[in-house]
């Protein structure tokens, strides 16, 4: 129905009752012209598939999905505004209301003037489908809570997500019950992990503590693809803690990447509830970025890899993960212990291990000679450490297990303990070049140094 103007004059009833095509298929029906006088209207959807593409469908006062149909209101065209003494009634179960921007030249927003309520419990299916360009959900005055579904009481069946698609935290998601994240969406809300199950297939669910601080249930999120990506972050101007109430588990190894993300400079998020990221099943992947600091210490880690591309400072746990450098302003300090190998990745950040962490796996330099800073404040156990452009070690006794030919720029005292070195530990490097203190050295069966050991100005201490 391509009208340029449809008035309903005094209580009107305009209805779309379209059958099936002679192969069964939907037929789907268009309805894009201007309404007048909607105030007045009765819209009965009873056909199984209508789109409504005027933003002025906003004003029809009862619109009636019925059983097993599918009610759209594309906003390519422009804003929406829905709810505003308007009543969106499902039929029965299956019926389905879509939110949509699929073809508009930018994010469009549609917003919300009251709660839209669901027919029963588990009853009745919502979509948002951000198109080309992304769609925005929100309330109508910024602020006002808009619930979809009821939380205590009545919630929808299911919520699709498609495409671009940012929920407000002023729309709350909690009567929802099942939300499902499909292929290569990008869904941003941090009201829809009250959700009863959130299920992220090979896309991207972002959750923002960019109002406030988040407490999280976690154990209600899926990774239903390897590939699917939950991001945590801050956006904010100030510091944020997202708490989690449980694990976050795939239901197999190395499937589900998290990426946990401090946006802004001189802003912090924390990580904190003391749970397990890859707990039963090892995630694939957990990523650190953004230019702010991050804390995790309490937080436990079981993935393969932990990948650092953060510029701001990272605090870690113990991990049974490799951990390996993206960025050249990575400054992780290390409170526990490293199960994997370190590996600095050709580029120059700073690693400071805690007195009494030590690293299971080699600490090298994949693609580098002379990158990267590793100090150890206290007492360490290393595997092999290789490439490295400065090894800062003395503030307590260090051991390096294993030797051979070994390249690192300088080896530097920070206190006057013992530094252990394994049997035929040839150093390509110096030690005490440029600083540091009176550092012991044992060499436990031979070895050598090509360059300076120890200056006037930075001698080393004993040699055995």
């Amino acid at each position: 129905l391509a009208a340029n103007n449809i008035d309903f004059g005094a209580r009107s009833t305009l209805e779309f009752n379209g059958p099936l095509d002679g192969g069964g298929n939907t037929i789907p029906y268009y309805f894009k012209g201007a309404i007048a006088n909607g105030n007045n209207a009765i819209l009965n959807v009873n056909t199984k598939s209508l789109t409504a593409y005027h933003s002025t469908i906003g004003t029809v006062a009862e619109i009636n999905i019925g059983a097993g149909n599918l009610f759209a209101i594309d906003a390519s065209a422009g804003d929406v505004t829905i709810l505003n003494a308007q009543d969106i009634n499902f039929g029965v179960l299956d019926s389905a209301l879509v939110l949509s921007n699929l073809t508009g030249g930018g994010v469009k927003n549609i917003l919300l003037a009251a709660d839209l309520v669901a027919p029963g419990a588990d009853e009745g299916n919502v979509v948002f489908d951000g198109g080309v360009n992304g769609l925005n959900i929100g309330s109508n005055v910024a602020g006002t809570a808009r619930n979809i579904g009821d939380g205590g009481g009545n919630k929808f069946n299911t919520l699709l997500i498609y495409n671009a698609v940012t929920i407000t935290d002023d729309v709350n998601l909690e009567g929802i019950q099942n939300v499902r994240i499909n292929n290569n969406a990008d869904f941003t809300s941090s009201t829809a992990f009250n959700a009863g199950i959130i299920q992220i297939n090979n896309a991207t669910y972002t959750i923002d503590a960019n109002n406030g601080n988040l407490n999280i249930p976690a154990g209600n999120i899926q990774f239903a693809h390897a590939d699917a990506q939950l991001i945590l972050q801050n956006s904010s101007g100030n510091d944020r803690t997202i708490t989690l109430g449980a694990n976050i588990d795939p239901d197999n190894d190395n499937e589900g990447v998290v990426i946990l993300n401090s946006v802004t400079a001189g802003k912090k998020l924390t990580i904190a509830g003391g749970k397990t990221f890859g707990g039963a099943h090892k995630l694939q992947t957990i990523v650190f970025k953004g230019a702010g600091d991050c804390s995790a210490a309490g937080t436990t880690f079981n993935t393969t890899n932990i990948e650092l591309d953060i510029t701001g400072k990272l605090e870690l746990g113990a991990t049974k993960a490799n951990v390996v450098l993206f960025n050249d302003a990575v400054q992780l300090t290390q409170t526990g212990h490293i199960g994997g190998f370190l590996d600095f990745n050709a580029k120059n950040g700073t690693v400071t291990l805690n007195n009494n962490v030590s690293v299971a796996g080699a600490v090298q330099n994949t693609g580098g000679t002379n990158n990267g800073t590793l100090i150890v404040l206290g007492a360490s156990n290393l595997n092999r450490v290789n490439g490295i452009a400065m090894l800062k070690v003395g503030a307590g006794n260090v051991t390096i297990a294993k030797g051979g030919n070994v390249k690192i720029g300088e080896i530097q005292g920070t206190g006057t303990n013992t530094l252990t070195l394994p049997a035929n530990f040839n150093l390509t490097g110096s030690i005490n070049k440029t600083g540091g203190q009176a550092l012991k050295l044992n060499f436990t069966n031979g070895g050598s140094v090509s360059g300076v050991v120890g200056t006037a100005a930075n001698s080393v201490g004993d040699i055995t």
